[in-house]
């Protein structure tokens, strides 16, 4: 019997779930190097991302003091696992939340105790250093510990330098503008950038990263027009994403004159940036519109996906943000964005039921993450 070719292990590993490298690890000195390797740690990455396998939903206890986190297959709902949490949670102490996920690494924000990149699947975190003081001690902070318009945060992957960002822009006492703030994994600093040229009055979710830059939804301090705004992460330049059409076509609402929205959550589905419409003034009924972007930057592929009403959606419609499709296309998981029951929309029948995971909380946030290798540090 002819020996196996070594050159098939790395093809053969690289088509095996995290938990399963890390075992494997053990095996041999070769085996432990070639899963640390930062080609083989790529070459797993990519091999999920192009076959959609190894995709998880994250589950963030938003109604409990919990310390666990939890997560499932994405497209079964099934194979629950929990594990503890980067930063514990107390009565009397804020509860983190996850700002973003890339790459199969999730940000982590505790207002005290400050950021962390974590990789819930190797269970390894880096806690991120601290602002300098000339910063944080100007940050016009606002008591509570769930989203605020004082601090404003997203997270994101440089492609051109593949360094992993945090952005942080926190609300000034001295100067009416947010000063920013960079982090770099890649040197392990934060830096000051230019101040944004948004104000963000209202604050219901975490920076969307899409096509190299981050994006939020925010006014022209000057106009006070809505927008939707990004941070580009290589060229830190602001950018203004094109709007589409203000009313659309079909508008089921009845009404004769529905075009007065304002941009709420602003998110990413299927790879595309997305965000929520609030039409709470329409003489009809409540009522939001989730549109995606189906060509970054192209005014014209803007596409309405879906209409909810406040009478006949099941869970808060305004927090609304979508999450991700279901393997078939047919259905959008929606999260409210304010720790209450996610909810799947069908887009072909218009129906829709709660999200409900034996053993799992049921009143959670949610995020779609990979597993990976990535090193959090």
């Amino acid at each position: 019997m002819s020996p196996f070719p070594t050159d098939m292990i790395p093809n053969i590993l690289c088509r095996l779930p995290v938990k399963t490298l890390l075992r494997f690890k053990c095996v041999s000195k070769p085996w432990g190097s070639l899963i640390d390797a930062s080609h083989f740690v790529k070459s797993h990455l990519h091999q999920s991302l192009k076959t959609n396998n190894n995709v998880k939903l994250f589950l963030d206890n938003g109604a409990e003091i919990d310390d666990n986190a939890y997560a499932v297959d994405f497209d079964s709902l099934n194979n629950l696992v929990q594990f503890p949490r980067p930063f514990t949670a107390e009565i009397t102490k804020y509860r983190s939340r996850i700002i973003g996920s890339y790459n199969g690494l999730l940000a982590v924000y505790h207002r005290e105790e400050g950021i962390a990149l974590w990789n819930p699947s190797t269970r390894k975190c880096h806690y991120l250093p601290a602002l300098d003081e000339d910063i944080s001690m100007d940050h016009d902070t606002i008591p509570g510990y769930n989203y605020d318009n004082s601090t404003i945060l997203g997270f994101g992957y440089d492609k051109i330098t593949e360094d992993y960002k945090v952005v942080k822009m926190l609300r000034s006492k001295t100067q009416n503008c947010f000063k920013v703030t960079i982090y770099s994994q890649k040197s392990n600093t934060w830096r000051r950038i230019k101040d944004c040229p948004y104000d963000i009055p209202i604050n219901y979710n975490d920076g969307a990263y899409v096509n190299n830059a981050i994006h939020w939804v925010g006014d022209e301090i000057l106009s006070g027009r809505n927008v939707i705004f990004g941070l580009h992460l290589n060229t830190e330049e602001y950018l203004e994403v094109p709007e589409g059409k203000r009313s659309s076509e079909d508008k089921k609402c009845g009404a004769y004159y529905c075009e007065g929205f304002s941009y709420m959550n602003v998110g990413v589905l299927g790879g595309c940036l997305c965000v929520s419409r609030d039409f709470s003034s329409c003489p009809i009924e409540d009522h939001v519109n989730i549109w995606v972007m189906k060509e970054y930057g192209v005014k014209e592929s803007w596409t309405e996906l879906l209409y909810l009403s406040r009478n006949q959606w099941v869970t808060n419609i305004f927090h609304t943000r979508a999450v991700g499709y279901a393997r078939d296309g047919n259905k959008v998981l929606l999260d409210d964005g304010g720790g209450q029951q996610p909810a799947w929309f069908n887009l072909e029948d218009e129906s829709s039921h709660l999200l409900c995971i034996p053993g799992a909380p049921q009143l959670v946030s949610i995020i779609i993450y990979v597993e990976s290798l990535v090193s959090v540090s």
